[in-house]
């Protein structure tokens, strides 16, 4: 797999992949908000969290990376870097997998967000108040499918394999 990967791994300096990783995240984001205001999709409680977790990527990336421009003497460190946001990355996937999980029932998500748990948290002051908050979003519903596969799903398998391309990269990176 690493001789098929060589090509794609070293098409950028190692020390331009937390910048490239952090695009990576920044499109998915553009993604969301695309859905979000463009497509009338609103996001639950753990869309919301899965957006801080590529937030996250992309600011390790921005930094690291603005890091590695400014300081190329920091450029031995480069990999540990990427293995950083890999990390991240994992989680981000592991977290949307979880997620998409609940939206297909395989198991119970927070009670707060789902159906499971009854009735959803609601702001009381929008009710006391009159005003209006918004519909209430659950996380077991899933807005949207492609294929059967929920976004929550398609961020799973994007972040995976964004995740596997920096341990990829990390790991090239250690080697030379």
């Amino acid at each position: 797999m690493m001789h098929f990967m060589n090509p794609v791994l070293s098409q950028f300096p190692l020390t331009r992949w937390p910048l490239l990783l952090a695009g990576g995240s920044l499109a998915l984001m553009l993604g969301a908000w695309g859905f979000e205001y463009i497509g009338g999709y609103e996001p639950c409680a753990l869309c919301y969290d899965q957006r801080h977790i590529h937030m996250t990527v992309i600011a390790l990336g921005l930094v690291s990376g603005i890091a590695l421009i400014l300081r190329p003497s920091l450029a031995k460190f480069a990999p540990w870097m990427i293995f950083v946001i890999a990390a991240v990355l994992i989680y981000s996937a592991g977290f949307a997998g979880w997620h998409a999980g609940v939206e297909y029932k395989w198991w119970d998500g927070p009670e707060t967000c789902t159906t499971s748990g009854g009735i959803p948290e609601v702001d009381l002051s929008c009710i006391l108040n009159g005003t209006d908050c918004g519909p209430i979003v659950l996380c077991d519903e899933a807005a949207w499918t492609l294929l059967g596969i929920s976004m929550a799903g398609f961020n799973a398998i994007i972040s995976a394999a964004m995740a596997v391309l920096a341990v990829l990269v990390g790991y090239k990176g250690l080697k030379s």
